[in-house]
């Protein structure tokens, strides 16, 4: 019996030797490796083991041709006649107290509308533009020492601003709004109802003179030129306002009035292809 125990404990021993053997022995297996990178995995040693695998190159592409071109400028101007007008009239009375002042003013002002609206002014084209009232002290006539402060006299401003569509009849209206009681008014400016088609003639010819430049600047380059690749409107001005003194002649012919011309002036940015 103790001679079997003894023969189990050694195979015991020796099934323990055997597996210890075994594991200390062991080497790791290397997987395959797909990666296009590199990395670095240590080995039985501590050393590291390099994996690499070549890296594909982008494949090479061309810079884009620059696309040529040149820039210019050009200018246009179209003039007209105008068509219609904008006054500013009105009444200016004075009196020794603000009520009678202003009572006066009323009278002559409701007298001056009537008269402009018989003429064919229509009432949104009547607007008031001043309407005030103040008081103006006199001075002390000289020698004289009391009182201390001359009489007051009260003034009443009023003025409204009219469209005459009919430039022709504004002489008509100035003399006839003289005769009304008017007695102050403002410079006259002209204008053109419908801005819009010297605006488009201006546009066309700046776009012909940028045309005309680019052409001159493609024959002494050497090169042709090519489609429009972009348009930019650099000014637009509005028909200018001519400013005119009017003479305030009173009697069976009407006031003479010069309305003269406007212009527009229009200046434009184009860029074109050139081959």
């Amino acid at each position: 019996m103790n001679r079997m125990k003894m023969m189990m404990g050694l195979l015991s021993a020796i099934s323990m030797l055997t597996l210890s053997a075994c594991t200390f022995g062991s080497v790791p297996t290397a997987s395959a490796n797909t990666s296009t990178t590199s990395s670095n995995v240590p080995a039985a040693g501590g050393q590291p083991v390099v994996n690499s695998a070549p890296v594909q190159a982008a494949p090479f592409q061309a810079a884009a041709p620059v696309e040529r071109r040149i820039t210019v400028e050009g200018t246009g101007q179209a003039s007209g006649t105008p068509d219609m007008a904008n006054i500013t009239i009105g009444v200016q009375t004075q009196a020794t107290s603000a009520q009678q002042a202003v009572a006066d003013d009323s009278q002559k002002m409701t007298a001056l509308l009537q008269t402009l609206k018989g003429l064919g002014i229509a009432d949104k084209d009547i607007h008031t533009t001043n309407y005030s009232v103040y008081a103006e002290q006199q001075p002390v006539p000289a020698g004289k020492e009391l009182p201390a402060n001359g009489p007051i006299t009260y003034r009443v401003n009023n003025q409204v601003t009219i469209t005459v569509r009919d430039v022709s009849k504004l002489g008509e209206v100035l003399d006839k709004g003289v005769s009304a009681g008017a007695n102050t008014i403002y410079g006259v400016s002209f204008s053109v109802a419908n801005p819009s088609t010297l605006q488009a003639d201006a546009l066309g010819t700046a776009m012909a003179d940028a045309k005309a430049r680019a052409e001159s600047l493609a024959k002494l380059a050497g090169v042709n030129l090519g489609d429009v690749i972009s348009i930019n409107v650099l000014s637009s001005g509005g028909p200018v306002h001519v400013m005119s003194a009017v003479p305030m002649a009173v009697g069976d012919s009407a006031t003479p009035i010069q309305p003269g011309t406007l212009s527009v002036n229009m200046t434009v940015q184009v860029v074109y292809a050139i081959q």
